[in-house]
């Protein structure tokens, strides 16, 4: 993952409830942003079409089950949710999923092992304002589990399980851990013997502005387009004004004012991962000359490079004929680090 507050990923998570003594249901809930589908227009609105596939395997790689679910939805400017259920024999142990943008390519592609609980299942979390909601269901039956602690980084909620099957949450204070993925701890006891484990991964995601670290580096890559008093109101912006103060900054470059989707501000983030995942090899990525250009002014029309040699080191020459600029780089100690040797470019 090169930025976390800048890559639009589908966010998911996988659930299990017993329906018996040998099927489970598999459900799995999903967060998909807008960015990664590929909307046309149909009629008067902007349409698209997507299609989760999921198949489900034994211990030997055999397939055992699977099923699709097809959708078509609008246009949405913020992310929109989605869940799917499919029933799946105890011998279950891995599944793989994938959801095609119908219009476009594949989206997403993941591999998962199926873990099947003797006395927890349904476990999921949500984060709300600084808060981790834990909720799980009990499955107590004939009252052998004695208790469960859920630890997640240093902290950890004990809960004395009740005889029969029943649902619990648990809440962790949050306000402290960045924006990152981790994993959820799950222990159930009997007296003082552990008698099942668990591992969930947790994901930390709040808006970009009300985490300190990606506020800043974000403020930051406005470097290429901001002024520097923009950039110094933006930083010192208490955390109650950066969300309003931000939507100003890129209102002024809107191409459709009227509308939530800012497509300016997308594709100039776009770049910023681009040049992040492409020019940090032995460079400096965004931060690199390479990377301030490509922010600037987008993929060049036409590169000419030249790979290291005895005589010479490498080059390479960035050609926009639309702009009738050219920009030379010039890898000085051959390590991959391009230096810009005509900052203002040369006229083609």
């Amino acid at each position: 993952m090169i930025l976390l507050f800048l890559l639009t990923t589908i966010k998911w998570q996988v659930a299990y409830l017993p329906l018996n003594d040998t099927t489970f249901t598999l459900k799995l809930y999903l967060e998909i942003p807008p960015q990664v589908l590929r909307f046309v227009n149909l009629d008067s609105a902007k349409m698209a079409a997507y299609e989760i596939q999921m198949i489900v395997f034994d211990r030997r790689g055999n397939q055992i089950t699977g099923d699709y679910w097809y959708r078509e939805i609008e246009r949405e400017t913020t992310n929109f949710y989605d869940s799917i259920s499919i029933n799946i024999p105890q011998q279950a142990k891995k599944f793989n999923l994938k959801i095609l943008d119908l219009q476009g390519t594949e989206i997403l592609n993941v591999k998962e092992n199926i873990t099947l609980l003797s006395y927890l299942a349904n476990i999921r979390s949500r984060v709300y304002d600084d808060t981790l909601f834990v909720t799980f269901t009990v499955m107590n039956k004939k009252d052998i589990a004695g208790s469960v602690t859920i630890s997640f980084q240093n902290m950890e909620e004990l809960r004395y399980l009740k005889t029969g099957v029943y649902d619990d949450t648990v809440s962790f204070y949050i306000a402290l851990v960045p924006n990152g993925k981790y994993d959820l701890h799950l222990q159930v006891k009997k007296g003082n013997d552990v008698i099942e484990t668990t591992t969930v991964p947790v994901e930390i995601a709040r808006p970009f502005y009300l985490d300190e670290k990606t506020w800043h580096l974000k403020v930051s890559q406005l470097e290429y387009i901001a002024t520097p008093n923009e950039m110094n109101q933006l930083k010192k912006a208490k955390v109650e004004e950066r969300d309003s103060l931000w939507r100003a900054f890129w209102k002024q470059y809107d191409p459709t004012p009227n509308t939530d989707y800012n497509e300016k501000e997308a594709e100039y983030f776009e770049r910023i991962a681009y040049a992040e995942e492409h020019f940090s090899f032995g460079d400096k990525g965004w931060r690199s000359d390479r990377g301030r250009i490509y922010v600037k002014f987008g993929p060049p029309d036409e590169i000419q490079s030249r790979p290291y040699e005895l005589s010479t080191k490498p080059y390479e020459i960035w050609y926009y004929y639309r702009l009738n600029l050219k920009f030379i780089f010039y890898d000085r100690h051959g390590f991959g680090e391009y230096i810009l040797i005509n900052p203002q470019g040369d006229r083609i």
